[in-house]
């Protein structure tokens, strides 16, 4: 959303109330303000317990823990040591060109996660009613899903049959889609399906209400979605 940033932009919090004694938010904030004031970084970030992580890499792991983020796919762009070392290999570049902040966002993005006894007729059900661009499936290891009969052919088929832009998560937290990995995967890339690499389910959500949001259509969408465009995805080199 916004295009071309030039400066940090940092969320944090505290996990133990301000009014406790021993309340981590008076450190993550005199941290935060630090990195702030860091002319090398360019982008949206997360700070907590002494580690700054990239905001569209990131998935909340606890409410209880003083790391409630993790970033399955992509190390941390600074941790303290002392002092905050930032990784600098790992940043984005600096930008060109005006700030544009883009901010409409196209709510209509319809997500099924898929389990080991989901009625095909209630997936098929909420494709056929849903007013949705996409749909997003999250499904285990690299893209794999129920094979009985035709249960994901029918799904896939009934969802290009209306148009929509048909995406595959994985709900595992490491580890990225490959829908070349397995027979089944192979057959959804054959039907349309699109993987979403490593990217988060989140980050996947958000990008395609964000490109739809923009005016695209839904084949430009389905370039644009695994194309890294705020170093919310990253290639995966292919198994030997």
């Amino acid at each position: 959303m916004l295009e071309n940033l030039g400066k940090p932009i940092i969320f944090t919090g505290s996990l133990i109330p301000a009014e406790c004694i021993y309340t981590d938010m008076k450190r993550n904030l005199i941290l935060s303000l630090m990195v702030a004031n860091c002319r090398q970084l360019t982008e949206v970030c997360i700070l907590f317990d002494d580690t700054l992580y990239r905001a569209n890499r990131c998935i909340k792991v606890s409410r209880g823990s003083l790391r409630p983020y993790d970033s399955p796919h992509f190390p941390p762009l600074a941790v303290m040591e002392g002092a905050m070392r930032l990784l600098g290999p790992l940043l984005r570049p600096q930008p060109h060109g005006k700030l544009r902040v883009m901010p409409h966002m196209d709510t209509k993005v319809l997500v099924l996660e898929l389990g080991p006894c989901t009625p095909l007729d209630a997936l098929l059900l909420a494709v056929e009613t849903t007013q949705a661009k996409a749909v997003i499936l999250a499904c285990y290891g690299s893209g794999n899903a129920p094979s009985r009969g035709h249960f994901m052919p029918q799904l896939i088929q009934k969802a290009q049959a209306r148009h929509l832009l048909v995406v595959v998560t994985t709900q595992n937290r490491y580890g990225s889609v490959n829908l070349r990995e397995y027979e089944l995967g192979r057959r959804l890339l054959e039907l349309g399906a699109v993987g979403a690499g490593n990217m988060t389910q989140e980050a996947t959500f958000v990008k395609l209400k964000y490109l739809f949001g923009i005016g695209l259509s839904a084949e430009t969408v389905r370039s644009y979605l695994t194309k890294d465009l705020r170093g919310e995805i990253s290639d995966v080199s292919p198994k030997l």
